[in-house]
């Protein structure tokens, strides 16, 4: 995912690389196609474009592509990054006019935007001989597809309810526990919605509100067979009740503008108590903040505790002229010792289980019962081909539905008539 690694869709705001610069990163064989090439001595150049959030993460993707070159010499992976933000779209643009890079970097949530452009990798997965077996489930299922595999993944996670240990405390508030509910969330929002604070962050992007809902109705934004179903009555029902934690309740703060970083920057800000967010931003809270960090499964709705998971990993373009050269580069980036490395430096929550200890060495207490807690009722979060469009306008028809000033049924309905496929 993405934020400092991964952070899904709220994303830190940095300078990235224009198409143009993109375009110059990549192997080019002349006619306008990204897909590597070989010199006369049978070396491969491989290019690989990723999302990145500063200096430290690119060169932490660096070390990885350097990896690759090190445990194979005649293969060097030619790294470019760009932001979160602009990722999705230029890779589209650049997968439609036949000149992506050999390794697609790819989130769970914007799969279907690209797949169309991949390479199904199930034949390479046999023939390479690569162990499945360690990633987690729901990290290959996020990056599959109509029964084939599309991206190898790196990270993976389920979504969870963040919390400032120090002001329940100061607040006499009795910390979440496993097995809480929503009238015990909305009980300690209220509690601690005091002197200009907030018990809860709230906002309408995908993987901050959708869990809740989930957990509230049992329904997810798009149905089992790949249709946007935001005119489900009882997806608004529990839309608008997240909606009114902001304009009825006032147990979390107004929305201003189309930041997706609002809700994280006012939890780690101290200004409220309680944030969704995933494995992927705990650590990057962690050092930020100045306060104890507790982590707790999503409230409990009718049905029990729910919650959605999404992860990101690496494709293979159809328009690579070496994609046995970039499967092996891609097991090299997703192997055990390599995901260790990122999850020692807090940027990544391992999809693969053998390497996700580094990471919980990191954490603070309690981090890996919420995770498995959480994780054992997780279910992949499903998305249209053009979620990019339907996450946008979730956002922007969203606030205003969060402020109160327009109905979460009417909001949803809008955004049904335009971005149904």
């Amino acid at each position: 995912m993405k934020r400092s690694t991964p952070r899904s869709l709220a994303v830190l705001a940095v300078a990235g690389l224009s198409i143009s610069a993109l375009a110059a990163c990549g192997s080019n064989d002349g006619s306008g196609n990204s897909g590597g090439s070989t010199d006369a001595d049978g070396n491969v150049t491989i290019d690989w474009s990723m999302w990145s959030g500063g200096t430290a993460e690119k060169d932490a993707w660096q070390a990885a592509a350097d990896a690759v070159h090190a445990a194979d010499p005649k293969i060097t992976v030619k790294l470019e990054t760009t932001s979160f933000d602009d990722y999705f779209t230029k890779m589209g643009t650049r997968i439609a006019g036949g000149s992506a890079p050999c390794i697609v970097s790819v989130q769970s949530l914007r799969l279907g935007a690209l797949k169309d452009g991949l390479l199904p990798l199930d034949d390479l997965i046999q023939s390479k001989s690569l162990d499945t077996e360690d990633f987690v489930p729901a990290s290959l299922e996020g990056l599959a597809s109509d029964g084939a595999q599309y991206g190898i993944p790196y990270d993976n996670g389920p979504m969870l309810m963040l919390y400032n240990v120090d002001r329940f405390k100061e607040a006499g508030v009795d910390a979440p526990k496993a097995g809480w509910t929503w009238n015990d969330f909305t009980a300690a929002a209220k509690a601690l919605s005091t002197d200009g604070k907030f018990g809860f962050a709230a906002y309408p992007a995908d993987l901050q509100m959708f869990p809740m809902l989930l957990s509230l109705s049992g329904q997810q934004p798009v149905s089992e067979d790949g249709k946007l179903q935001l005119d489900n009555a009882e997806l608004q029902a529990a839309g608008q009740t997240y909606a009114d934690l902001v304009g009825k309740d006032k147990v979390a703060p107004e929305l201003s503008g189309n930041d997706s970083t609002y809700a994280y920057n006012q939890f780690i800000a101290g200004n409220a108590a309680m944030v969704v967010d995933g494995p992927w931003d705990l650590l990057s809270i962690q050092s930020q903040s100045d306060f104890q960090l507790g982590a707790v499964e999503i409230p409990a709705g009718p049905s029990g505790s729910k919650t959605l998971s999404a992860g990101s990993g690496f494709g293979i373009s159809k328009s690579c002229k070496n994609p046995d050269e970039a499967f092996a580069a891609i097991q090299t980036i997703t192997s055990t010792e390599q995901l260790s490395k990122l999850a020692a430096d807090g940027r990544a929550f391992p999809s693969r289980v053998s390497a996700q200890e580094p990471w919980y060495d990191n954490a603070f207490d309690g981090a890996k019962e919420a995770l498995e807690a959480a994780g054992a009722t997780a279910e992949p979060m499903r998305t249209t081909s053009n979620w990019t469009k339907v996450g946008s306008d979730l956002i922007q028809y969203g606030v205003p539905a969060m402020n109160g000033t327009s109905t979460v049924k009417d909001t949803f309905g809008q955004i049904q008539s335009q971005d149904a496929n």
